[in-house]
């Protein structure tokens, strides 16, 4: 190639990460040279769902000998979760599965006890119920308190009650159970 050609020789080169294609070209006095690769871009945000239960004063004073229905807010659970698919929130019972099935406060000293129920009052996202009430009364497992579908959690509480028929005739005796909520993320 003469000088003279030289300086109407265009050149165009894209270059950048990835696979290249070249393509060569002939334009009235210019060779001209392509070439084009393609930069992938991608980022990965990790998962962060995360549960905080802060347990109510009323969890440690039950009024068990108070006659009539009772329902006491125990604890609050904050949740938080950046899967969009969603979660649940399962409760168990760590009294449950003896007989008589179902939830239970239990005096270890007189075996006495006092079967109660578990209620969630959430926030409406994902198709979650304000309210899910009757949890472990019966059934210790696949309990769940909240389902959370198709949405993301920034810093939603739900409030755990529970609900008994309090007794006048219980022995004397500290009576126990110890509740577990687990975040099952979808």
């Amino acid at each position: 190639m003469s000088p003279a050609n030289r300086t109407k020789l265009g050149i165009a080169i894209v270059a950048a990460a990835g696979i290249g294609i070249v393509a060569v070209a002939r334009l009235a006095g210019y060779d001209v040279i392509e070439a084009a690769n393609t930069i992938v871009l991608q980022g990965t945000v990790a998962q962060n769902c995360s549960v905080d239960v802060t347990v109510n004063a009323g969890a440690g004073s039950l009024p068990l000998a108070s006659a009539g229905a009772q329902r006491v807010a125990v604890g609050t659970v904050l949740q938080n979760c950046n899967k969009k698919t969603g979660y649940t929130l399962e409760v168990t019972s760590q009294n449950c599965s003896g007989a008589p099935t179902g939830a239970k406060v239990v005096d270890p000293v007189s075996t006495e006890y006092l079967a109660y129920s578990t209620e969630f009052q959430n926030p409406t996202t994902g198709g979650s119920q304000a309210s899910v009430t009757g949890l472990l009364a019966a059934a210790c497992g696949g309990q769940y308190g909240r389902n959370v579908t198709d949405a993301k959690v920034s810093g939603e509480t739900s409030t755990v009650y529970v609900n008994f028929t309090g007794s006048e005739t219980l022995s004397a005796g500290t009576y126990q159970d110890t509740l577990t909520i687990t975040m099952n993320v979808k």
